[in-house]
């Protein structure tokens, strides 16, 4: 599951425990203790004490599992309302191998052993497990069945984020049919009974969250409606949402003078698409009505892939590449000879690899890119498998992110008991790029994934088109 979430859902709570206790300040004084026995009359005192307190013992106790869970099944028996013992059961999926039936599987043990407990947090665990399926029925589900009518909404916000990068139209969906109950919290200032989450941000994150779908499903009349409304309420505003809210607004409402400058700086970093630079020439043109619009928009265009081409120039290397192999789809082997004179770009990643999958909307762009260019092939190679069957999971894993890839594998030797492609190149870690010109040289390479989809998109055409000309 993804356990970034769920730390993010732990902090939260830790945040709420140390408004009412200092607790790195009590642990870092019991680490530092060096008299035993005032150590031990210490301990004896959290034991007898507060949820906080056998929180604190849980902490101190961490690399010491057989404490330590005898601390949480103390917490969880005396104070199993709390914050802190719903922390401790949130923890303990952690320790769960397997997909979302294993941890569904294990929250039923859980609510099994403390049936008279709100357990709406870790009804969202589960949620989030299914989510990354997708399997929106499993999803709603466990959202249906909370106590807390605040955190419901707050979760169907973290599910939908979720669920939006592998199946767009079954979150849009739940989004829209949810959207009225997220309403009737509009109104609503006072935390919530069991769980003290805040109605008014949980509504303004949910109606932000809308309002990016629809702008994404191309409905920029109803995106407009929600995106400004999240515009002027929260405080904290993400750059999406200042994107999205400059481009409906410049729409909308005509204030180019707001909108012109952000929009601007878009073009600059590389939001280069043409409904961006349309909406930019009209502002422009509506403001300097004598000045070359076509000047103006050339040199924000123009500033950004020079400073992408000046970043990469550096890293332009002249290698032969291996003569590796992998197969297609269908089974057949491929080899670096087969893509003579072509530039040719190789991707390892595995279904697994977070940051594989993060990179794969930047890549996207670059493959779309060079849709059209023949002298160009982008090859996506599955590695490092962990699954039985690694080409249905690898087919399955695109096709339901609509990725357009063409998809190679790069499967275990019989004999060496090693994927040959990967191992061939000496790749460290995934995912890997390397750019190999039509000579069979490699010219860039690259590990790991940071940055902007538009800006890492634009680095990697900067290297084709380096690669290529032979620099």
């Amino acid at each position: 599951m993804n356990y970034k979430i769920l730390f993010i859902l732990m902090f939260t709570s830790l945040s709420v425990m140390s408004q009412e206790l200092d607790l790195d300040a009590t642990l870092e004084a019991l680490r530092n203790e060096k008299n035993q026995k005032e150590l031990n009359q210490n301990i004896r005192r959290l034991e007898n004490g507060t949820a906080e307190d056998l929180f604190i013992l849980i902490e101190y106790y961490n690399k010491d599992d057989d404490k330590k869970n005898a601390i949480i099944k103390r917490l969880n028996k005396k104070y199993p309302q709390s914050t802190q013992a719903s922390m401790a059961r949130m923890m303990s999926f952690l320790d769960v191998k397997g997909g979302p039936e294993e941890i569904e599987a294990h929250f039923k043990s859980l609510h099994n052993e403390y049936p008279d407990v709100n357990t709406d947090s870790e009804k969202n665990l589960v949620a989030m497990a299914y989510a990354e399926v997708p399997n929106g029925t499993k999803v709603m589900e466990y959202i249906n069945s909370m106590e807390d009518q605040v955190y419901r909404v707050a979760a169907i916000t973290m599910n939908i984020d979720l669920m939006e990068p592998i199946d767009f139209d079954q979150a849009l969906d739940i989004a829209t049919k949810e959207i009225e109950g997220a309403k009737k919290l509009k109104e609503n200032t006072a935390l919530s009974n069991l769980l003290k989450v805040d109605p008014k941000s949980v509504y303004n994150d949910y109606i932000n969250m809308y309002g990016k779908l629809l702008f994404k499903a191309g409905k920029n009349e109803k995106a407009y409606m929600y995106t400004k409304e999240a515009y002027d309420n929260i405080e904290d505003k993400d750059r999406t949402l200042v994107e999205n809210y400059a481009f409906l607004s410049s729409i909308f409402d005509k204030n180019y003078e707001e909108t012109l400058p952000i929009l601007s700086e878009m073009i600059k970093d590389g939001k280069i698409e043409k409904r961006y630079v349309d909406q930019v020439r009209m502002a422009y043109k509506t403001l300097y009505p004598n000045k070359d619009v076509n000047t103006y928009i050339g040199s924000l265009q123009n500033g950004f892939i020079s400073k992408i081409r000046d970043q990469v120039k550096p890293l332009l290397i002249n290698e032969p590449a291996p003569n590796f192999y992998v197969t297609d789809v269908n089974g057949k082997k491929a080899t670096l000879a087969d893509f003579k004179g072509k530039t040719i770009v190789l991707d390892f990643w595995a279904t697994w690899c977070g940051p594989c999958v993060a990179s794969f909307p930047a890549m996207q762009m670059a493959v779309d890119r060079y849709a059209n260019d023949a002298n160009v092939k982008f090859l996506f190679i599955h590695t490092w498998e962990n699954v039985a069957d690694p080409l249905t999971d690898a087919k399955n894993f695109l096709s339901k992110r609509n990725y357009t890839f063409d998809l190679y594998m790069d499967t275990k030797d019989p004999v060496t008991k090693v994927p040959p492609a990967v191992t061939a190149f000496g790749v460290n870690g995934i995912p890997a790029k390397f750019i190999i010109d039509g000579e069979g040289k490699i010219r860039f390479k690259l590990e790991g994934f940071e940055g902007k989809d538009e800006v890492v998109a634009e680095e990697l055409s900067q290297m084709i088109e380096l690669a290529r000309k032979g620099a």
